[in-house]
């Protein structure tokens, strides 16, 4: 055997199955060597980082299956790693901070129990390595859940607050605007009454009153200048409204993330 190669392809692992498999291979070929083999992978899986501890495991796990199926009757490797699993099993847990790779170190302790390589006493005491980390991470996730949960329910209740707001503050623009309306139509109604007014005067005592025409000419032009003014507003406050709703439709259409952002820009200023 090779003792350069060994190390070169145990350090180059990769989470490629085919790497796995062809190191594994590689080392099957040596069951004579299989104390140097186990020790060698040992010794990169202490140093690895957490990250690449689990191609050491899975690579540990292929080598067993690979001598199992075999059907060797000595079983030098599953001998040699059983004797150094416990440590490895410590140096993962201690190590590894994501609960899917406990969940994977579980998965292949499972399938030795199931093909028989180990005995059950031994796979449990290994699996209660693996459980106060396991239910330390099991926790952890639960608590962020449990508080990105609560998250979405506030964001949601704000998304509707902030809905409400600006549909009441589009309310009250409206409220506005129908009120500015009624006020130029009494206005006109007011020109009228004195336009009816003069032409009264002037039919009956055939007298032109000069000043109260300036004043209807004055309210004519005032009505007039009122009326333009607020057509105008008003074709701006249904343009605002018309751009809200497509961006309102645009928002959902895209399942954007930005909608409370968005409701804040667009909260009116107290």
């Amino acid at each position: 055997m090779d003792i350069k190669q060994l190390e070169r392809q145990v350090r180059e692992i990769t989470e490629l199955q085919d790497s796995i498999r062809q190191t594994s291979t590689y080392c099957s070929t040596f069951p004579e060597h299989s104390g140097m083999v186990a020790f060698i992978i040992e010794n990169e899986f202490i140093s690895a980082r957490k990250e690449r501890k689990k191609l050491y495991l899975f690579l540990i796990h292929q080598i067993i299956l690979d001598e199992k199926q075999a059907k060797r009757m000595d079983y030098p490797y599953v001998k040699c790693f059983g004797q150094k699993l416990k440590k490895l099993i410590m140096d993962y847990t201690h190590q590894v901070d994501e609960i899917e790779d406990l969940e994977k170190a579980y998965a292949v302790i499972r399938r030795w129990e199931k093909d028989l390589i180990y005995h059950p006493i031994f796979l449990d005491k290994l699996r209660s390595i693996l459980q106060p980390k396991y239910d330390q991470l099991k926790y952890q996730q639960m608590i962020v859940n449990q508080i990105n949960q609560n998250e979405l329910a506030s964001n949601k209740i704000l998304v509707q607050n902030l809905q409400i707001i600006q549909q009441f503050d589009s309310t009250y623009k409206l409220y506005i605007h129908l009120k500015s309306l009624r006020d130029i139509d009494d206005k006109c109604l007011d020109f009228n009454t004195n336009f009816d007014k003069y032409m009264m005067k002037c039919e009956l005592e055939k007298i032109e009153d000069y000043d109260m025409i300036d004043d209807l000419l004055e309210q004519g032009e005032t009505s007039k200048t009122y009326l333009s003014e607020n057509i105008c507003s008003t074709q701006n406050h249904y343009l605002d409204l018309a751009r809200l709703g497509e961006q309102l439709i645009k928002e959902d259409f895209e399942k954007k993330d930005n909608k409370i952002e968005y409701y804040k820009s667009k909260r009116p200023i107290s």
